[in-house]
């Protein structure tokens, strides 16, 4: 595949797309670290020693709904971008297959 001027720019796009999506994760965070009354701009750490079973166990079911979550937008921003096996003049059908 040849790299175009349109590649480029869907490039461009797409990491604008991902720098606001950055930001507004970032701001979820702040918010939530005010609620705890941690400070901003200090990082979140905790000691192995203060990790219960119960923060283990929610901590990891967070990761697995964060994991498929950015799945699923990752799959929705290839669809939408037509970079996908089955885009055809920038068109999607669901279902169909490409002969």
């Amino acid at each position: 595949m040849a790299f175009t001027e349109q590649t480029l720019k869907n490039q461009q796009q797409e990491i604008a797309r991902l720098a606001e999506e950055l930001s507004r994760l970032n701001s979820i965070f702040d918010k939530q670290k005010k609620a705890l009354g941690l400070p901003a701009d200090k990082p979140v750490t905790v000691e192995s020693s203060e990790i219960t079973p119960e923060l283990e166990q929610a901590m990891n079911e967070a990761t697995e709904r964060a994991r498929r979550e950015g799945e699923a937008r990752a799959a929705q921003a290839r669809l939408s971008s037509g970079s996908g096996s089955t885009a055809q003049g920038g068109r999607c059908r669901r279902g169909a297959v490409r002969i």
